[in-house]
């Protein structure tokens, strides 16, 4: 699996040009007498921070760094980056590893099959599935079994 850290640095980025923008105009006006000069090299210094963030954060976004995880199929990775981009810190603090969320979300398919098997089972089709048997499709020569269910 791999995780992607486009958010997090770019989360950095920000940071680091936020505090940037605070510190240097403060600089700049605590070391000069004209007010004015002052003033107008501030605000090109924090429009030119603004220009540079916006270029880094282009870059990061390009790059896409992201951290290949031993254990999750690429079949469940973009699920368990969704887990961990939307509730990561939860997970972190209870101790979930992107192995048991990739687990979890193999067993919340495994119940959405059984939930459409029984479904179709209920249904007026001449088609009587198992209950935890491959989730059947239906085509204009009749009822069958999904490719992916086989395996």
């Amino acid at each position: 699996m791999t995780v992607d850290l486009t958010g997090v640095a770019t989360a950095l980025i920000a940071g680091v040009f936020s505090v940037l923008a605070i510190v240097l105009p403060l600089l700049i006006s605590s070391r000069m007498k004209d007010r004015d000069a002052a003033a107008t090299l501030s605000a090109a210094v924090r429009n030119s921070l603004g220009a540079i963030q916006q270029a880094s954060t282009l870059a990061v976004q390009q790059m896409a760094p992201s951290v290949q995880l031993k254990g999750v199929s690429p079949e469940l990775a973009a699920g368990v980056q969704y887990v961990l981009s939307n509730a990561g810190p939860e997970a972190e603090r209870l101790g979930i590893t992107p192995q048991t969320i990739a687990s979890k979300i193999s067993a919340q398919i495994g119940l959405a099959q059984i939930t459409t098997n029984q479904a179709v089972a209920a249904s007026p089709l001449p088609l009587i599935p198992d209950p935890l048997g491959p989730v059947p499709v239906s085509s204009a020569s009749g009822p069958q079994v999904a490719a992916d269910a086989r395996r």
